[in-house]
């Protein structure tokens, strides 16, 4: 697949990651990339950053090493109700908004409050993508969540990095890619890198989407012109070259 986008990295603002976006942005440029999100984590995890530096990406360029950076945030669920960390000034500065579970922000609880909490999230318009939903610890129903992202023009996460735990591989490879496939759900495929040497790293992504017959037709950042559709239906600019 020709990958032309990762829509989940993160930069050293959160200090659990250790790379600039200018880092990034450059390892992007040599993988190819036209897009790159810039997705630091939301103000309610430990490692965040304060509001101001969301309010403030309107100083980062449009375009660094020739990639078009779009500025977004990896907001945390934190309610049953779908309540996410999001604040109304972080959500008029940012153009991107990935969705996360993280444990302690979010305890476990009954599948059926899972489903719960990711169709309310869904339904925001301003989400963007469900990431890493993967987790054991956060099993929910398939099959309504995708079939709910459909319809609100949602994508899931095939979150490369979690490819290294074989029980996030099963999830995927028996509950999630299965049911977005069935439902058309459309993908994307991120890497979550916490460092510039982890941007787009794919590899296995890609093996399993083919071990798994995935349709690429779904996968949304495999395809220049379907990725821009895509930022065009959630009003994000799209410019696809420095002028």
């Amino acid at each position: 697949m020709d990958f032309i986008a990762d829509m989940h990295t993160h930069t050293l603002a959160s200090t659990h990651a250790y790379s600039t976006i200018t880092e990034n942005a450059a390892a992007a440029a040599e993988k190819g990339l036209k897009y790159l999100g810039m997705t630091d984590h939301c103000v309610q995890m430990t490692d965040s950053p304060h509001e101001w530096h969301f309010n403030n990406l309107r100083t980062i360029p449009r375009f660094l090493s020739g990639v078009r950076i779009i500025r977004g945030v990896e907001a945390d669920i934190v309610g049953y109700g779908g309540e996410t960390d999001l604040t109304d000034g972080i959500r008029a500065s940012v153009e991107w908004v990935n969705v996360s579970i993280h444990y302690g922000l979010l305890m476990p609880a009954a599948a059926d409050k899972h489903t719960e909490s990711y169709i309310a999230a869904a339904r925001d318009p301003k989400t963007c993508v469900l990431s890493h939903t993967d987790s054991h610890d956060f099993p929910y129903d398939y099959d309504a969540v995708t079939c709910v992202c459909r319809d609100n023009n949602v994508l899931i996460e095939l979150n490369a990095s979690r490819l290294a735990d074989p029980r996030s591989v099963k999830r995927l490879k028996e509950n999630i890619l299965p049911a977005c496939k069935k439902n058309e759900c459309a993908i994307i495929v991120n890497s979550d890198a916490h460092f510039w040497s982890r941007i787009a790293s794919f590899d296995a992504a890609e093996e399993l989407l083919g071990e798994t017959d995935f349709p690429p037709e779904l996968v949304v950042n495999a395809d220049l012109e379907r990725f821009e559709n895509f930022l065009r239906s959630k009003n994000i600019s799209v410019i696809s070259r420095e002028k």
